[in-house]
Parts: C-alpha cells; structure tokens; sequence
C-alpha cells in the first residue's frame, strides 16, 4: 500500500464547532445522511426478503446485519468536535449564544433531527483514540505492525467508535476488485478457531465453504487480505477468546498478515493476554475509555450544553459554575445527579441525554432541567440498554 493511501485512511475529516457554524447547512447534511441511511437499510430488508435457505444465504445474512450496524453510523457521518482550543479563542458563552439565536428559528422536527448529532460526538477523549488509529495505519505504512488494546467499561464508547470508524471506511467496489479497508468482527466463543476465521472472511464480503478446515480458512484469509487490501482488523468483544489454541491462532495469523494491525477491544482486554508472553508482547500498546465522573463529566455536559437546540442553558449552574469551585472538585446538583445515576457510563448518558431532549422538544421546554432529567431518568432505568453500573463496579 502507497503511503497516499493510508494517508487518506488516516485523515478524519469532521466539523468544527466554532463561531462559524451555520445551524441550517448542518441540518441539510444531517437530513441527507438520513435519507441515504433509510434508503441503505431499506435495499438491505428488501435483498433479505428475496434470499434463499442455503448455507451461502445465512452467510450473507450475517453479513447484512454487520452492515445495518454499521450504516446507522453514517446518519452522522461527519461528527462536530469541539476543541478546548475552539473554545478559548472564541469564548464559551459567544459560541453558545451564536447557535442559541440559530435554535430559536427550528421547528420542533427540524430540533429532533438535530439530535442525530449525538449519535456520535468527536470529544477530545475520542479525539485521542482516533489519532492513534491514525499513528497505527502511519507506522504499517512503513511496514511495522503496531496492534493495540482497546479497553473500558461495558457501555464507555468502545463499541460506538469502532461502529463509526468502520462505517466511515465502507467496503467499496472497484473494477477489478472489493476494496474492503477496515474488518471488524466480533470475537466467537468456543474451543475451534474457526468461527472466527469465517467471520472474518464474511467481513471480507467473502464465502467459505463448509468443509474447510482450519488451515484452508487461514490461507483464505491471507488471499482475501491481499485482494481486498485490508488495511486494519478490529476484534470486539476479545474477552470471549478464552482457549489458548484460539488465541495462538490470532497469533499466527497477525504473523502470517504482518503490516495490517489487530485491534483487540473488550472491558479487560488486557486479561485476554494472560498466561502467553508472546502475545502480550505483540499486543503491548494499550488505550482505555474511562467513565465520566467529576471534572471529565462537567466538561461532557458542557460540550453537550453547546449543541442542545434549546434556547437556555441545560444541566442548570454547570456554566455559573467558578474556577475555584472546577479545581475543588465541586459539582452543580444536576451533574451530581448524573454521576450518580449513570455512573458516569457514557452510553447512559447519552440516553438520558436523548430521551430528555425529545420529551423537552415535544413539550416545548427551553432547557433539560432537573426535574426533566429525573423524571426521564424513572422512565428508562429499566429499560435492557441502561447498564446496572453499581453492579458492574461491584464485580470489577
């Protein structure tokens, strides 16, 4: 591969949240990612409608849904970022103002679909993340092979970037091949090998067939590696990998594909190297998510309190809130509330964000208050999504 190429993979192109953003330019991209998504995931039910019960079909239907997955990504498919750069030049309260005076003029559909905007948010946490993908497709660019671990709480945002990083590097078709950049699977149960080898030949919009045995599906690989130019392979859920003779095998075949990184995500991604010096070796480089609690969570709510489409501020004295009172550690109730109901658990948050929002669109509140919040709160802390986080701490 030219270092062109993994030049533009590793370029991320995204939208600045400065003084200079125009509302209404956002919400034309947003309501065309969103028609293209709909239209994506209709074409989608409409090929599952018409394929036969074979063995081929069943494996194209788990491709499909890999897909579906990946696609809903795309209604976002340039996030904002906000900088802490951006911020200092232009100053909290002008930008807030700036789109405060553009929210005034939405209606309530146009405000909901705003929202798809948190579907996935470039935060300086993420910010860092991305650019270590970055540095790892730069460093096989000159043929070393840098894999890594990705780690974090069940729910930290793991799962959601790699989703938007795969979706952002789609499978595409070329005259004289399927150029499929990015593979990401999610690691199988079990003592074979090799359901994780046929996931990742389906990940390659490839077949297998079912006599193939382990080591025609290893050399299926590396001849799908080179047709395809895969340039990265993510394995979520990594944890599940639990018998010695499957790790080896992802040993071997980072061998037998060197220059194209293995990504390795799970909550303790760390615990899946033990016992095996040589692959804690060659997974030595290691990124965690953490939760957002205390100053990461009051910066959090102030990055979300910028892109609410309501007229006042949210998350009601965070903004008032002193220097002195951000270096003791003191929080706004609201914030407090928050941690304590989330456990800092990002996607929590974002769900309460989400759910209090549309309830505030559709009653026409100017901001998320306290009381907003707590009620949404009621209303969704038995839903399945919601993760008992006190729990998951206990057993940590």
């Amino acid at each position: 591969m030219t270092q062109a190429a993994a030049k533009s993979m590793s370029e991320t192109v995204v939208t600045d949240l400065n003084g200079q953003l125009n509302v209404r330019e956002r919400l034309q991209q947003l309501a065309e990612w969103n028609d293209e998504w709909v239209r994506a995931r209709e074409q989608l039910h409409q090929r599952a409608q018409h394929m036969e019960d074979t063995h081929i079909a069943a494996q194209q239907a788990a491709q499909m849904a890999s897909l579906e997955r990946r696609l809903r990504l795309q209604q976002v498919r340039i996030p904002l970022e906000i900088t802490p750069l951006t911020i200092k030049q232009v100053g909290y309260a002008a930008l807030r103002q700036h789109l405060v005076v553009q929210f005034t003029q939405l209606a309530p559909e146009e405000r909901l679909l705003w929202l798809n905007n948190f579907l996935f948010i470039m935060t300086p946490e993420v910010r860092q993340l991305n650019d270590k993908f970055a540095r790892t497709r730069e460093y096989c660019s000159f043929g070393q092979q840098r894999n890594f671990l990705l780690g974090g709480d069940s729910g930290a945002g793991k799962t959601t970037f790699l989703d938007w990083f795969s979706s952002n590097h789609m499978p595409t078709i070329e005259r004289d091949r399927t150029h499929v950049p990015i593979i990401k699977i999610d690691a199988p149960e079990g003592v074979s090998p090799k359901p994780l080898f046929q996931r990742i030949i389906l990940a390659c919009g490839m077949n297998y067939l079912e006599r193939d045995n382990e080591q025609r599906l290893m050399e299926k690989i590396a001849l799908y590696f080179y047709k395809c130019s895969v340039e990265v392979v993510i394995i979520d859920e990594v944890e599940h990998i639990q018998s010695y003779g499957v790790r080896r095998r992802v040993l071997e075949l980072s061998n037998q594909t060197y220059g194209v990184p293995i990504i390795c995500a799970s909550c303790q991604p760390h615990l899946w190297t033990l016992g095996d010096p040589e692959v804690a070796r060659r997974w030595n480089d290691y990124f965690r998510l953490k939760p957002y609690t205390g100053a990461r969570l009051n910066q959090l709510l102030s990055y979300i309190n910028l892109l609410l489409p309501f007229t006042q501020d949210s998350f009601t004295g965070l903004i008032r809130k002193t220097k002195k009172a951000s270096v003791d550690g003191e929080q706004d109730t609201a914030v407090k509330l928050i941690e304590e109901w989330t456990g800092g658990n990002l996607n929590n948050i974002m769900i309460l964000v989400d759910q209090a929002s549309r309830e505030a669109i559709r009653t026409r509140k100017p901001c998320l208050d306290e009381e907003l919040l707590r009620k949404t709160w009621k209303i969704i802390q038995t839903s399945p999504a919601i993760i008992n986080t006190n729990k998951h701490k206990q057993k940590l």
